[in-house]
């Protein structure tokens, strides 16, 4: 917490998700599956949630279609795993929705500070998250238009809570998030329409084709019955559209509203076992899509490349691994962004080796307004350096290239003196310009 935004770079990022991150890694130890557990844990709860919102809205049984219908998203169930903040950040945002509803339909102290330290924990979370959040006002004007100027009072208990809390947060850190809300807007707003998928993409093909298709109907299914309760899960998808954002990263966290507008829909067939079979073959499809396409697919790709030699530098006998990276011939990645990849998946001391004039590179120019920028701007990794070299007699060298008839420099030929060329993996997809494949060579007397 004390570094964000000073050693530690925070170009957009907030520092709530990094920080679980850390307090998980620091508490079970440093492993993949951590964070695995902890998006896992956020992925499951954001289901559960999905439901009581519909259930407090509606009934049980559109909250038991939009929860169970978020499995039915493939693209979804592949960011599970990943270390990002969009899945943590989906459930902050619909726990935020959740304790709003609950808080501005029923009142009570309590509620209402724990709506606010929902809503100000959201805010925390992404950027992206403070547009989407605009829906507790909707939220408030359906539930005035119901039970009149009672409600106005939560709103104003909510709103005292969240000022309570962020004000201090404010204080402490005005100037960074007056320099990332300025950078957003001058370079990552613009980079939108440079880099994104189109909605087609998104809602036919990461999704199950039924969810997009009983949405359109959920919204003549509202304005038939006029209810103004549809608004609540509705406005999240009306801001994508209006603001014509095609990211699926960015749209990912409005998914439970999407599968809330799709159970909506759904609930037209008054048929329980009709409506529950139709729900479960979307999830068994996009399960099987999930599984034999995407699953496939990634492990297809060259980014596999340093997983498994990660996984195989923990079998060689060697005590450590010095790093190579040479530059990429078909992108403008910065290559040295593999090493903390690679280290993701050994238990050996990695070692990146920047003395051989193969790190000597400079930032090119056409990345000055790419997302590939932050890949030459992040500091050199302290625990990667150099000095640790003299602590370990034995090692093994990894040469990571973006092509395998790469001519390797002079230098570096001459450091492999004496190592033979053991493993290779040289898996790729053919898709991605950035590739890594992977060469390790150990002592030739260790052979």
């Amino acid at each position: 917490m004390r570094e964000w935004g000073n050693e530690v770079p925070a170009w957009t990022d907030l520092p709530l998700i990094p920080f679980l991150y850390g307090i998980a890694l620091k508490l079970f130890g440093e492993s993949r599956y951590v964070i695995q557990g902890l998006s896992t844990l956020c992925f499951s709860a954001t289901v559960v949630m999905t439901y009581f919102i519909g259930r407090q809205l509606w009934s049980r049984a559109i909250g038991l279609s939009a929860g169970m219908l978020l499995l039915a998203m493939p693209y979804l169930l592949t960011q599970v795993p990943l270390t990002m903040s969009d899945v943590p950040s989906m459930f902050l945002l619909t726990l935020a929705v959740l304790a709003s509803i609950y808080a501005l339909q029923t009142g009570g102290a309590l509620r209402l500070a724990l709506a606010a330290v929902t809503i100000v924990l959201a805010m925390l979370a992404k950027y992206s998250i403070w547009l989407m959040l605009s829906v507790i006002p909707v939220i408030a004007l359906v539930e005035l238009g119901r039970q009149g100027r009672l409600v106005l009072g939560r709103v104003a208990g909510i709103a005292a809570w969240m000022m309570l809390m962020l004000a201090p947060i404010l204080l402490w850190r005005h100037d960074l998030f007056a320099h990332q809300l300025s950078f957003l807007h001058d370079y990552q707003y613009p980079a939108l329409y440079r880099w994104s998928e189109g909605y087609i993409s998104t809602f036919l093909f990461q999704l199950h084709p039924l969810i997009a298709l009983m949405a359109i109907v959920s919204i003549f299914a509202a304005a038939i019955r006029k209810d103004p309760k549809y608004l609540i899960i509705s406005w999240m998808l009306l801001l994508i559209v209006v603001f014509e954002i095609k990211r699926i990263r960015y749209t990912m966290i409005t998914f439970p509203m999407l599968a809330l507008m799709a159970a909506y829909g759904l609930d037209l067939i008054k048929d329980q076992i009709t409506r529950r079979f139709t729900v479960l073959v979307a999830i068994a499809s996009s399960l099987v899509i999930a599984v034999f396409g995407h699953l496939t697919f990634l492990q297809s790709t060259s980014a596999a490349n340093l997983q498994q030699a990660g996984n195989y530098l923990n079998t060689v006998d060697q005590n450590r691994a010095e790093v190579y990276t040479l530059p990429q011939i078909y992108s403008v990645i910065n290559p040295a962004i593999s090493v903390p990849i690679l280290d993701l998946f050994t238990s050996k001391p990695v070692v990146h080796r920047r003395d051989a004039g193969v790190e000597n590179l400079k930032i090119p120019s056409k990345v000055a307004t790419s997302p590939l920028r932050f890949t030459w701007e992040l500091p050199d990794w302290r625990f990667f350096d150099e000095s640790q070299i003299s602590a370990y007699s034995d090692k093994a060298i990894v040469v990571i290239l973006s092509d395998p008839r790469q001519t390797l420099p002079a230098s570096l030929v001459e450091d492999l003196t004496g190592f033979t060329l053991t493993r290779e993996f040289r898996e790729q997809s053919g898709v991605f310009r950035y590739r890594t494949i992977v060469q390790i060579y150990q002592p030739s007397k260790s052979i």
